[in-house]
């Protein structure tokens, strides 16, 4: 037994509780920045940007490629754009991703964060509605990036339970495509979401080998809610 081990074993014994959150947070950010890296990622997509948390992180791990940001919502697209007001290698549009072009309505609750096209199951206050345009990411990307076969793409996708869809959008750009992070719900938070296994699957058929699992919120008694799910191109397809 290693003496890392030993200690870390010697302090849980003693009754001490550690905030799981923090140290699930630290690795999956390790996990990233290395994936990162070992894929040569020139560029992440990041789609449901909110108000660039995602995209913050990015440059707080020392990405410095390009990063493509799709935010639906008014007002989080106008605070996404001036936090990165000074970036050179930013890029915006103000737009949802789904598996066809339409226009639709976006529940936001108070915490928009959990703004969805799906209709949530949890309660919240101060709910609201917007009309929103959504677009496929592989009719909209080779507008915006007319190099995307030559680059190196990461998708990042949150969209609180449509992301299937936003997949299901980019299948003409998915050879650019080399590593993707999706979020996962193991309890449905939204209507008709997708089981996290499906999702799994989903990816798995299409190319994409299973990297990390990154817990993301925990329940009263430490069980998981949900998951960022980071996965890859195999080596003999990069």
């Amino acid at each position: 037994m290693s003496i890392l081990k030993s200690v870390a074993l010697k302090t849980v014994a003693t009754g001490i509780d550690f905030p799981l959150q923090v140290f699930d947070r630290i690795g999956e950010f390790q996990t990233l920045r290395d994936l990162l890296a070992d894929l040569k990622v020139d560029c992440v997509i990041d789609v449901g940007a909110n108000r660039g948390q995602f995209a913050s992180e990015l440059r707080g791990i020392g990405f410095r490629g390009d990063i493509v940001s799709f935010e639906p919502l008014q007002a989080e697209f106008e605070f996404l754009n001036k936090a990165f007001a000074g970036d050179p290698r930013f890029r915006s549009r103000r737009m949802a991703l789904g598996g066809r072009s339409e226009r639709l309505e976006i529940v936001v609750p108070g915490l928009t964060v959990l703004a969805s096209l799906r209709r949530p199951n949890f309660q919240s206050r101060n709910s609201r509605s917007e009309m929103v345009d959504v677009g496929r990411l592989d009719q909209v990307l080779p507008e915006l990036m007319p190099d995307w076969a030559s680059r190196r793409l990461f998708l990042k996708m949150d969209t609180q339970g449509y992301d299937l869809e936003v997949f299901k959008g980019g299948r003409a750009v998915l050879s650019g495509i080399v590593g993707l992070q999706s979020e996962l719900s193991v309890l449905p938070l939204y209507e008709g979401m997708p089981h996290y296994l499906e999702a799994l699957a989903t990816f798995e058929a299409a190319g994409f080998e299973l990297h990390n699992l990154a817990v993301v919120n925990r329940s009263a008694d430490n069980g998981v809610i949900e998951l960022n799910c980071q996965m890859r191109k195999p080596v003999a397809v990069r």
